[in-house]
C-alpha cells in the first residue's frame, strides 16, 4: 500500500475515532431539567393519602408501589421513562398517585401507548 493511501486511511480513522468521541462526551453530560406541568401534577399530588398505588421509576422503567416510601415496587411494567413524552416523564419521577385499581390501568395504558 502506498504511503498516501496510508496517511488517507489514517485520516479517516481519525475523524471518525474524534466524532465517536464527541458522541460519547455529549451523552455523558447530565439530563436537562424537566418542567413539571404542576398544574396537570397538583391534581393528583392532592390525592397522596388516599392512594391505593404509586406510579415511580425503577430501573429506567414505569414501576407501580404500594405506598409513596415504599422502596420495593409491586411490579416493574415494561414501560422504559425515556421514551415517554417529557411532561409524563417529569411526573413519574415525582411520582404519581393512583387512587384505584381502574385508574391505575388506565394510567399505565396511557402511557404505554
Amino acid at each position: 500500500m502506498g504511503l498516501r493511501v496510508r496517511i488517507a486511511l489514517l485520516m479517516v480513522l481519525a475523524a471518525a475515532a474524534a466524532f465517536t468521541g464527541a458522541e460519547a462526551w455529549r451523552g455523558l453530560r447530565p439530563r436537562e431539567n424537566i418542567h413539571l406541568p404542576h398544574e396537570i401534577y397538583d391534581a393528583y399530588a392532592a390525592r397522596a393519602e388516599s392512594a391505593m398505588y404509586f406510579l415511580r421509576e425503577s430501573e429506567g422503567r414505569v414501576a407501580v408501589y404500594e405506598t409513596e416510601r415504599a422502596r420495593k415496587p409491586l411490579r416493574v411494567t415494561e414501560i422504559e421513562l425515556c421514551c415517554l413524552r417529557a411532561a409524563d416523564r417529569a411526573m413519574v419521577e415525582q411520582g404519581i398517585p393512583v387512587l384505584s385499581q381502574q385508574e391505575l390501568l388506565a394510567l399505565l395504558e396511557d402511557l404505554g401507548s
